[in-house]
Protein backbone atom coordinates (compact mmCIF):
# COMPACT_ATOMS: atom_id res chain seq x y z
CA UNK A 1 0.00 0.00 0.00
CA UNK A 2 3.26 2.55 0.56
CA UNK A 3 4.62 1.52 -2.62
CA UNK A 4 1.44 2.10 -4.29
CA UNK A 5 0.43 5.98 -2.71
CA UNK A 6 2.49 8.65 -2.87
CA UNK A 7 3.90 10.50 0.43
CA UNK A 8 2.71 14.46 -0.29
CA UNK A 9 5.35 16.77 -0.83
CA UNK A 10 4.66 20.58 0.08
CA UNK A 11 3.90 21.47 -3.55
CA UNK A 12 1.25 18.52 -3.26
CA UNK A 13 -0.27 19.54 0.67
CA UNK A 14 -1.05 23.16 -1.28
CA UNK A 15 -2.27 21.19 -3.77
CA UNK A 16 -5.45 19.35 -1.50
CA UNK A 17 -5.98 22.55 0.53
CA UNK A 18 -6.46 24.67 -2.72
CA UNK A 19 -9.08 21.49 -3.94
CA UNK A 20 -10.57 21.54 -0.65
CA UNK A 21 -11.87 25.36 -0.23
CA UNK A 22 -12.99 24.96 -3.40
CA UNK A 23 -15.20 21.69 -2.41
CA UNK A 24 -15.94 22.61 0.08
CA UNK A 25 -17.44 26.26 -0.93
CA UNK A 26 -18.92 24.18 -4.13
CA UNK A 27 -21.27 22.42 -0.81
CA UNK A 28 -21.89 25.54 0.95
CA UNK A 29 -23.29 26.97 -2.64
CA UNK A 30 -25.02 23.86 -3.65
CA UNK A 31 -26.05 22.11 -0.61
CA UNK A 32 -29.90 20.84 -0.25
CA UNK A 33 -30.38 21.82 -3.91
CA UNK A 34 -31.03 19.58 -6.65
CA UNK A 35 -27.50 20.51 -8.42
CA UNK A 36 -25.22 19.05 -5.36
CA UNK A 37 -27.13 15.63 -5.53
CA UNK A 38 -25.89 15.25 -9.39
CA UNK A 39 -22.38 16.63 -8.09
CA UNK A 40 -22.47 13.45 -5.66
CA UNK A 41 -23.47 11.22 -8.52
CA UNK A 42 -20.30 12.70 -10.46
CA UNK A 43 -18.02 12.08 -7.78
CA UNK A 44 -19.14 8.41 -7.30
CA UNK A 45 -19.04 7.68 -10.94
CA UNK A 46 -15.66 9.21 -10.90
CA UNK A 47 -14.70 6.74 -8.81
CA UNK A 48 -15.92 4.02 -10.29
CA UNK A 49 -14.25 5.06 -13.58
CA UNK A 50 -10.46 5.14 -11.27
CA UNK A 51 -11.11 2.08 -9.98
CA UNK A 52 -11.85 0.32 -13.54
CA UNK A 53 -8.59 2.46 -15.07
CA UNK A 54 -6.64 1.16 -12.34
CA UNK A 55 -7.80 -2.29 -13.06
CA UNK A 56 -7.85 -2.30 -16.82
CA UNK A 57 -11.15 -2.85 -17.56
CA UNK A 58 -10.99 -1.36 -21.09
CA UNK A 59 -14.23 -1.67 -21.89
CA UNK A 60 -15.67 -0.25 -18.67
CA UNK A 61 -12.73 2.88 -19.25
CA UNK A 62 -13.84 3.27 -22.89
CA UNK A 63 -18.04 3.83 -21.77
CA UNK A 64 -17.33 6.07 -19.43
CA UNK A 65 -14.81 8.50 -21.46
CA UNK A 66 -17.76 8.54 -23.66
CA UNK A 67 -19.87 9.06 -21.16
CA UNK A 68 -17.94 12.26 -19.52
CA UNK A 69 -18.40 13.94 -23.16
CA UNK A 70 -21.98 13.61 -23.25
CA UNK A 71 -22.82 13.94 -19.78
CA UNK A 72 -20.61 17.79 -19.07
CA UNK A 73 -22.72 19.15 -22.26
CA UNK A 74 -25.62 18.20 -20.37
CA UNK A 75 -25.18 19.43 -17.15
CA UNK A 76 -23.44 22.94 -18.86
CA UNK A 77 -27.75 22.71 -20.12
CA UNK A 78 -29.81 21.91 -17.36
CA UNK A 79 -27.35 23.45 -14.65
CA UNK A 80 -26.77 26.83 -16.63
CA UNK A 81 -28.24 29.30 -14.00
CA UNK A 82 -26.54 27.55 -11.24
CA UNK A 83 -23.33 27.65 -12.93
CA UNK A 84 -23.83 31.28 -13.82
CA UNK A 85 -24.44 31.83 -9.94
CA UNK A 86 -21.03 30.17 -9.17
CA UNK A 87 -19.13 32.62 -11.41
CA UNK A 88 -20.84 35.47 -10.60
CA UNK A 89 -20.28 34.63 -6.65
CA UNK A 90 -16.18 34.25 -7.42
CA UNK A 91 -16.00 37.45 -10.00
CA UNK A 92 -14.59 40.30 -8.43
CA UNK A 93 -16.21 42.35 -10.31
CA UNK A 94 -19.37 41.87 -7.76
CA UNK A 95 -18.15 43.72 -5.35
CA UNK A 96 -18.28 47.01 -7.48
CA UNK A 97 -22.06 45.96 -7.52
CA UNK A 98 -23.98 49.12 -6.32
CA UNK A 99 -25.16 48.50 -2.48
CA UNK A 100 -28.43 51.12 -1.99
CA UNK A 101 -30.79 49.57 -0.06
CA UNK A 102 -34.73 50.71 1.22
CA UNK A 103 -34.09 53.94 3.27
CA UNK A 104 -37.82 55.18 3.36
CA UNK A 105 -39.42 55.03 6.79
CA UNK A 106 -43.07 55.76 4.98
CA UNK A 107 -42.06 52.93 2.59
CA UNK A 108 -41.37 50.07 5.51
CA UNK A 109 -44.51 51.45 7.48
CA UNK A 110 -46.52 50.90 4.32
CA UNK A 111 -45.25 47.37 3.61
CA UNK A 112 -45.72 45.89 7.22
CA UNK A 113 -48.90 47.69 8.04
CA UNK A 114 -50.34 45.93 4.80
CA UNK A 115 -49.16 42.53 5.31
CA UNK A 116 -50.87 42.31 8.72
CA UNK A 117 -54.04 43.73 7.57
CA UNK A 118 -53.94 41.13 4.78
CA UNK A 119 -53.22 37.91 7.31
CA UNK A 120 -56.31 39.67 9.54
CA UNK A 121 -58.47 39.44 6.45
CA UNK A 122 -57.13 35.43 5.51
CA UNK A 123 -55.93 37.41 1.92
CA UNK A 124 -52.53 35.61 1.03
CA UNK A 125 -49.38 37.74 -0.69
CA UNK A 126 -46.32 37.07 -1.50
CA UNK A 127 -44.04 40.38 -1.66
CA UNK A 128 -40.26 40.07 -2.96
CA UNK A 129 -37.67 42.69 -2.98
CA UNK A 130 -35.20 42.57 -4.62
CA UNK A 131 -31.65 44.28 -3.06
CA UNK A 132 -28.23 43.50 -5.30
CA UNK A 133 -29.26 40.44 -6.90
CA UNK A 134 -30.96 40.92 -10.91
CA UNK A 135 -34.18 38.87 -10.03
CA UNK A 136 -35.44 38.77 -14.05
CA UNK A 137 -33.86 35.52 -14.90
CA UNK A 138 -35.84 33.79 -12.22
CA UNK A 139 -39.19 35.39 -12.74
CA UNK A 140 -42.16 34.27 -15.54
CA UNK A 141 -45.13 35.25 -16.85
CA UNK A 142 -45.19 38.64 -14.93
CA UNK A 143 -46.63 41.97 -15.86
CA UNK A 144 -45.05 45.22 -16.05
CA UNK A 145 -46.84 48.13 -13.47
CA UNK A 146 -43.71 50.51 -12.08
CA UNK A 147 -46.12 51.83 -9.26
CA UNK A 148 -45.60 53.37 -5.82
CA UNK A 149 -46.44 50.60 -3.77
CA UNK A 150 -49.51 51.77 -1.96
CA UNK A 151 -51.48 49.60 0.76
CA UNK A 152 -54.58 50.09 -1.58
CA UNK A 153 -52.81 49.18 -4.71
CA UNK A 154 -51.29 45.86 -3.11
CA UNK A 155 -54.60 44.87 -1.61
CA UNK A 156 -56.14 45.14 -4.99
CA UNK A 157 -53.86 42.67 -6.75
CA UNK A 158 -53.47 40.04 -3.89
CA UNK A 159 -57.90 39.87 -3.72
CA UNK A 160 -58.80 36.63 -4.65
CA UNK A 161 -60.85 38.01 -7.62
CA UNK A 162 -58.07 39.65 -8.97
CA UNK A 163 -56.53 37.32 -11.72
CA UNK A 164 -52.70 38.32 -10.43
CA UNK A 165 -53.52 37.25 -6.85
CA UNK A 166 -52.07 33.75 -7.34
CA UNK A 167 -48.73 35.70 -8.16
CA UNK A 168 -45.97 37.70 -6.78
CA UNK A 169 -44.92 41.44 -6.83
CA UNK A 170 -41.82 42.73 -6.80
CA UNK A 171 -40.40 45.59 -5.53
CA UNK A 172 -37.42 46.97 -6.23
CA UNK A 173 -36.04 50.86 -5.19
CA UNK A 174 -38.98 51.53 -3.52
CA UNK A 175 -40.68 51.06 -6.91
CA UNK A 176 -43.56 47.82 -7.46
CA UNK A 177 -42.38 46.76 -10.51
CA UNK A 178 -44.16 44.00 -11.53
CA UNK A 179 -47.05 41.72 -10.67
CA UNK A 180 -48.78 38.25 -11.05
CA UNK A 181 -44.81 36.68 -11.37
CA UNK A 182 -44.28 32.88 -11.06
CA UNK A 183 -41.23 31.88 -9.48
CA UNK A 184 -38.93 29.27 -9.39
CA UNK A 185 -40.29 26.68 -6.29
CA UNK A 186 -38.01 24.96 -3.99
CA UNK A 187 -36.55 21.64 -4.34
CA UNK A 188 -36.15 20.70 -0.41
CA UNK A 189 -38.03 17.90 0.86
CA UNK A 190 -37.91 17.98 4.22
CA UNK A 191 -40.39 21.07 4.46
CA UNK A 192 -43.38 21.25 6.53
CA UNK A 193 -46.54 19.82 5.52
CA UNK A 194 -48.65 23.55 5.92
CA UNK A 195 -46.12 25.25 3.31
CA UNK A 196 -48.09 25.65 0.50
CA UNK A 197 -46.98 27.36 -3.51
CA UNK A 198 -46.29 30.74 -1.93
CA UNK A 199 -43.76 29.78 0.91
CA UNK A 200 -41.81 27.18 -1.73
CA UNK A 201 -41.98 30.08 -4.30
CA UNK A 202 -40.48 32.36 -2.08
CA UNK A 203 -38.26 29.87 -0.88
CA UNK A 204 -37.11 29.12 -4.32
CA UNK A 205 -36.47 32.68 -4.81
CA UNK A 206 -34.65 33.29 -2.33
CA UNK A 207 -32.27 29.87 -2.70
CA UNK A 208 -31.20 31.70 -5.80
CA UNK A 209 -31.03 35.13 -5.04
CA UNK A 210 -30.54 37.86 -2.29
CA UNK A 211 -34.10 38.70 -2.18
CA UNK A 212 -36.34 39.15 0.45
CA UNK A 213 -39.43 38.01 0.55
CA UNK A 214 -43.10 38.63 2.63
CA UNK A 215 -44.94 35.71 2.51
CA UNK A 216 -48.88 36.26 3.94
CA UNK A 217 -50.61 32.88 4.71
CA UNK A 218 -54.16 32.83 4.04
CA UNK A 219 -55.11 29.63 6.29
CA UNK A 220 -53.01 30.42 8.94
CA UNK A 221 -52.95 34.50 8.85
CA UNK A 222 -49.57 34.46 9.49
CA UNK A 223 -46.94 37.20 8.10
CA UNK A 224 -43.45 34.74 7.48
CA UNK A 225 -40.05 36.72 6.33
CA UNK A 226 -38.05 34.08 3.78
CA UNK A 227 -34.28 35.03 3.39
CA UNK A 228 -31.04 32.90 2.08
CA UNK A 229 -33.48 29.74 2.12
CA UNK A 230 -35.09 30.51 5.53
CA UNK A 231 -38.84 30.86 7.08
CA UNK A 232 -39.55 33.13 9.97
CA UNK A 233 -42.62 33.76 11.25
CA UNK A 234 -43.64 37.43 12.98
CA UNK A 235 -46.20 37.36 15.34
CA UNK A 236 -46.53 41.30 15.45
CA UNK A 237 -45.94 44.57 13.50
CA UNK A 238 -42.67 45.33 15.68
CA UNK A 239 -41.09 42.01 14.73
CA UNK A 240 -41.50 42.74 11.14
CA UNK A 241 -39.97 46.01 11.36
CA UNK A 242 -37.17 45.33 12.84
CA UNK A 243 -36.40 42.37 10.83
CA UNK A 244 -37.23 43.99 7.63
CA UNK A 245 -34.23 47.57 8.73
CA UNK A 246 -32.09 45.21 9.35
CA UNK A 247 -32.28 43.23 6.18
CA UNK A 248 -32.58 45.90 3.99
CA UNK A 249 -30.37 48.37 5.68
CA UNK A 250 -26.64 49.02 3.64
CA UNK A 251 -24.72 46.35 4.58
CA UNK A 252 -22.16 47.00 7.57
CA UNK A 253 -18.55 46.33 6.51
CA UNK A 254 -16.86 44.89 9.81
CA UNK A 255 -13.20 45.64 10.01
CA UNK A 256 -11.65 42.22 9.84
CA UNK A 257 -9.61 40.35 12.40
CA UNK A 258 -6.83 37.50 12.46
CA UNK A 259 -8.85 35.97 15.00
CA UNK A 260 -11.90 35.79 13.00
CA UNK A 261 -10.37 34.65 10.21
CA UNK A 262 -9.34 32.17 11.98
CA UNK A 263 -12.66 30.83 13.29
CA UNK A 264 -14.40 31.39 10.45
CA UNK A 265 -11.26 29.08 9.00
CA UNK A 266 -11.33 26.57 10.93
CA UNK A 267 -14.00 26.23 14.00
CA UNK A 268 -16.84 27.07 12.05
CA UNK A 269 -19.12 24.36 10.38
CA UNK A 270 -15.39 21.92 11.14
CA UNK A 271 -16.90 18.88 10.98
CA UNK A 272 -17.88 19.64 7.41
CA UNK A 273 -14.68 20.95 6.41
CA UNK A 274 -12.81 17.61 7.50
CA UNK A 275 -15.17 15.38 5.71
CA UNK A 276 -14.30 17.64 2.76
CA UNK A 277 -10.48 17.21 3.79
CA UNK A 278 -10.44 13.43 3.99
CA UNK A 279 -12.54 12.95 0.48
CA UNK A 280 -10.07 15.57 -1.18
CA UNK A 281 -7.34 13.78 0.16
CA UNK A 282 -8.28 10.71 -0.72
CA UNK A 283 -9.36 11.43 -4.29
CA UNK A 284 -5.77 13.12 -4.26
CA UNK A 285 -4.13 10.07 -3.52
CA UNK A 286 -5.60 7.73 -6.40
CA UNK A 287 -5.14 10.22 -8.20
CA UNK A 288 -1.80 11.17 -8.11
CA UNK A 289 -1.17 7.47 -7.81
CA UNK A 290 -2.22 6.98 -11.55
CA UNK A 291 -0.98 9.66 -12.75
CA UNK A 292 2.02 9.20 -15.60
CA UNK A 293 4.67 11.46 -16.08
CA UNK A 294 8.20 11.34 -17.60
CA UNK A 295 11.93 12.38 -17.20
CA UNK A 296 15.12 12.46 -18.32
CA UNK A 297 18.15 11.46 -16.85
CA UNK A 298 22.21 10.82 -17.14
CA UNK A 299 23.05 7.37 -15.96
CA UNK A 300 26.86 5.96 -16.19
CA UNK A 301 27.25 2.99 -18.68
CA UNK A 302 29.08 0.61 -16.45
CA UNK A 303 30.84 -2.02 -18.66
CA UNK A 304 31.23 -5.70 -16.64
CA UNK A 305 32.77 -8.96 -17.11
CA UNK A 306 35.47 -7.63 -18.39
CA UNK A 307 38.19 -10.51 -19.81
CA UNK A 308 40.83 -10.10 -16.92
CA UNK A 309 43.83 -9.11 -19.24
CA UNK A 310 41.77 -6.10 -21.33
CA UNK A 311 40.92 -3.01 -19.38
CA UNK A 312 38.45 -0.17 -21.17
CA UNK A 313 40.11 2.89 -22.67
CA UNK A 314 39.53 6.12 -21.27
CA UNK A 315 38.06 7.64 -24.44
CA UNK A 316 35.18 5.01 -24.38
CA UNK A 317 31.68 6.15 -24.11
CA UNK A 318 30.95 6.55 -20.14
CA UNK A 319 27.52 8.46 -19.55
CA UNK A 320 23.87 8.26 -21.57
CA UNK A 321 20.70 9.71 -21.40
CA UNK A 322 17.22 7.81 -20.68
CA UNK A 323 13.75 9.34 -21.19
CA UNK A 324 11.62 7.48 -18.88
CA UNK A 325 7.50 7.33 -18.55
CA UNK A 326 6.19 5.82 -15.58
CA UNK A 327 3.55 6.49 -13.09
CA UNK A 328 4.30 9.77 -10.93
CA UNK A 329 5.35 7.70 -7.45
CA UNK A 330 7.41 5.18 -9.30
CA UNK A 331 9.28 7.84 -11.17
CA UNK A 332 9.89 10.10 -8.14
CA UNK A 333 11.39 7.41 -5.95
CA UNK A 334 13.34 6.45 -9.10
CA UNK A 335 15.09 10.02 -9.48
CA UNK A 336 16.66 9.28 -5.78
CA UNK A 337 17.97 5.76 -7.19
CA UNK A 338 21.29 5.42 -9.37
CA UNK A 339 20.32 3.70 -12.05
CA UNK A 340 23.01 2.13 -14.63
CA UNK A 341 23.21 0.92 -18.09
CA UNK A 342 25.09 -2.36 -17.49
CA UNK A 343 26.86 -4.04 -20.90
CA UNK A 344 28.49 -7.23 -20.94
CA UNK A 345 31.77 -7.24 -22.50
CA UNK A 346 32.48 -11.20 -21.91
CA UNK A 347 32.75 -12.00 -25.42
CA UNK A 348 35.00 -8.93 -26.61
CA UNK A 349 38.34 -8.83 -27.63
CA UNK A 350 40.80 -6.37 -28.22
CA UNK A 351 40.30 -3.14 -29.77
CA UNK A 352 37.59 -0.89 -30.88
CA UNK A 353 33.96 -2.31 -31.06
CA UNK A 354 30.29 -0.12 -31.60
CA UNK A 355 27.28 -1.90 -29.46
CA UNK A 356 24.11 -0.97 -29.43
CA UNK A 357 22.00 -0.06 -26.00
CA UNK A 358 18.36 -1.80 -25.63
CA UNK A 359 16.20 -1.41 -22.98
CA UNK A 360 17.71 -5.38 -21.62
CA UNK A 361 20.93 -3.25 -21.06
CA UNK A 362 18.96 -1.55 -18.29
CA UNK A 363 17.47 -2.82 -14.52
CA UNK A 364 14.25 -0.77 -14.02
CA UNK A 365 10.90 -1.17 -11.66
CA UNK A 366 7.91 -2.48 -12.60
CA UNK A 367 6.07 0.14 -14.91
CA UNK A 368 8.78 1.78 -16.55
CA UNK A 369 9.42 2.28 -20.06
CA UNK A 370 11.75 3.39 -21.74
CA UNK A 371 11.10 6.10 -24.50
CA UNK A 372 14.35 7.02 -25.90
CA UNK A 373 18.32 5.80 -25.19
CA UNK A 374 20.81 8.46 -26.25
CA UNK A 375 23.21 7.26 -28.02
CA UNK A 376 21.60 4.71 -29.10
CA UNK A 377 25.21 3.00 -30.24
CA UNK A 378 28.24 3.86 -28.18
CA UNK A 379 32.12 2.64 -28.96
CA UNK A 380 34.17 1.27 -26.56
CA UNK A 381 38.15 0.28 -27.06
CA UNK A 382 39.50 -2.57 -25.17
CA UNK A 383 42.90 -2.46 -24.59
CA UNK A 384 45.70 -4.57 -22.67
CA UNK A 385 46.03 -3.84 -19.30
CA UNK A 386 49.71 -2.93 -19.85
CA UNK A 387 48.89 -0.24 -22.83
CA UNK A 388 46.40 1.38 -20.77
CA UNK A 389 46.31 4.85 -22.23
CA UNK A 390 47.63 4.41 -25.47
CA UNK A 391 44.66 4.15 -27.73
CA UNK A 392 46.19 5.85 -30.71
CA UNK A 393 46.12 2.16 -33.29
CA UNK A 394 42.47 1.85 -32.65
CA UNK A 395 41.42 5.11 -34.49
Amino acid sequence: MLNFFQFPTLRDLADIVFLTIVAYQLYIWFRETKALRVIIGLVVLGGVYSLAKLWGLFMTTWVFQVLWQVLIILLLILFQSEIRQVLEKVSPLRYFRSRKRFSSEAFLNDLIITSFELAQEKTGALIVISRDDNLSEFIHSGQKIMAIPEPALIKSIFNRYAPTHDGAVIVSQDLLTEMGCILPLSEKEALPEHFGTRHRAALGITELTDAVCIVVSEERAEVSTVVHGKVTTRGKPELLAADLRNLLAAPKTDKPTLKGFLAGAFIENWKTKIRVLMLVTAAWLVVASQQVTQINIVVPVNYTNIVSSMVVAENSVKMANLTLTGKRHTMKDLEGQEVQIQVDLSTLEQGKHKLELTPKHIDLPLGVTIGRINPKEVTVFLELADKAGDTAEYF
